[in-house]
C-alpha cells in the first residue's frame, strides 16, 4: 500500500474544512461561515483500493490577538512536521494579502507543496485566476490547483496528484477509519458548531464546550451531558437566552445532528458556565484542549 500524510493550511475561512469533508465525503469537520471555526488538528483517512491518505485539517492562521490564537497557531504548524505535503489554500475571490505572505514564508523550505485557489466556480473571469496562479508561482509554488467542492472533478484531479506524492509503507489505520478522533470529540465539535452559528459578534470566539460525560447505555442510545464555556458574565445570559430559548435551540440542533451521525437516539443536556477570560490563560487554554 501507498500512503502519505497531508496538511491543509491556509487563513481563517479559505475553505480548509469544507475541502477535507468533500473529499473524504462525510462531514468530518465544522465548518461555519464565521472564521476561527477549526480548533484542533483533525486527521480525515482517505482510502481508495492500495492508497491511504491522511489530510490534517488545522486551525486558520491569523493575526492573534490571545492567547488562544496563539495555541491554534502553533497546532497548525506543528502539523506541518508529520506532513509529507503541504496544501496552501487560497480563495478565488480574495486577494493574496499579508496574512497569506506569512504562511507562505512559513513554508517556504518545503519541498513537497501545492497551492490550492480555492472556490474557482465563483470567478467568472480567467485572467484573474491566471493572475492569481502567476502570483502564488512567483511565491516559491511549482504546482497551482484550482479547486472548488461544487466541481468534483477538481477534487478527483487533486487526488491524482497528490498520489504522486504517496510512498510504500503499511497502513497507518485500518481502512474501514475515515478518522482517527473520538465519537466524545465529534460531539464537542457538534455542539460547538450549532452554537457558532446560532451566536452573533465575538462570543462565538470565545466559546468552548467540554463533554462531561459520554454515556453508551445501548447501540442505538447515548446519555451526553456538556458544559459551554465562554469568557465573561454577560456572554452567559446571551448564551442562555431569553427564558433558556437561546441554549434550548442549541440542543434541539445538536441533538438532531448527533442522532444524524451516530446513527443513535441522544439524550443531550448543556449548561452554561463562566470561565473568566480563558481565552488569554493558557493553563485553561490546555485544560479546554487547546
Amino acid at each position: 500500500m501507498k500512503t502519505c500524510f497531508v496538511a491543509i493550511i491556509g487563513r481563517p475561512n479559505v475553505g480548509k474544512s469544507s475541502l477535507l469533508n468533500s473529499i473524504l465525503n462525510y462531514n468530518l469537520s465544522i465548518v461555519s461561515p464565521k472564521p476561527q471555526t477549526t480548533r484542533d488538528k483533525i486527521n480525515g483517512i482517505y482510502n481508495e483500493n492500495d492508497y491511504q491518505i491522511i489530510f490534517i485539517d488545522t486551525p486558520g492562521i491569523h493575526k492573534s490577538q490571545q492567547k488562544l490564537g496563539d495555541a491554534l497557531n502553533n497546532n497548525s504548524y506543528d502539523s506541518l512536521k508529520d506532513a509529507d505535503l503541504i496544501l496552501f489554500l487560497q480563495p478565488a475571490d480574495q486577494e493574496i494579502g499579508k496574512g497569506d505572505l506569512m504562511i507562505i514564508d512559513k513554508i517556504k523550505n518545503f519541498k513537497n507543496k501545492i497551492a490550492l485557489i480555492t472556490k474557482v466556480d465563483q470567478i467568472e473571469d480567467k485572467k484573474i485566476l491566471e493572475n492569481k496562479a502567476f502570483q502564488l508561482k512567483n511565491n516559491g509554488f511549482n504546482l497551482i490547483l484550482g479547486t472548488s467542492i461544487n466541481y468534483k472533478q477538481t477534487i478527483n484531479d487533486l487526488i491524482l496528484e497528490i498520489k504522486k506524492y504517496a510512498y510504500e509503507s503499511e497502513p497507518f489505520y485500518s481502512t474501514e477509519d475515515i478518522t482517527d478522533v473520538s465519537m466524545r470529540f465529534m460531539a464537542k465539535e457538534i455542539i460547538r458548531k450549532n452554537a457558532i452559528n446560532l451566536l452573533k459578534d465575538e462570543i462565538p470566539h470565545n466559546i468552548a464546550v467540554i463533554i462531561d460525560d459520554f454515556i453508551e447505555e445501548s447501540e442505538d442510545f447515548f446519555q451526553i451531558n456538556a458544559t459551554i464555556y465562554v469568557s465573561r458574565d454577560s456572554q452567559k445570559g446571551i448564551v442562555i437566552g431569553k427564558n433558556g430559548s437561546m441554549i434550548k435551540q442549541i440542543g434541539i440542533n445538536s441533538r438532531k445532528e448527533l442522532e444524524e451521525n451516530f446513527s443513535a437516539k441522544i439524550n443531550l443536556t448543556t449548561n452554561v458556565k463562566v470561565s473568566k477570560n480563558w481565552v488569554n490563560n493558557e493553563k485553561i487554554i490546555k485544560k479546554m484542549g487547546y
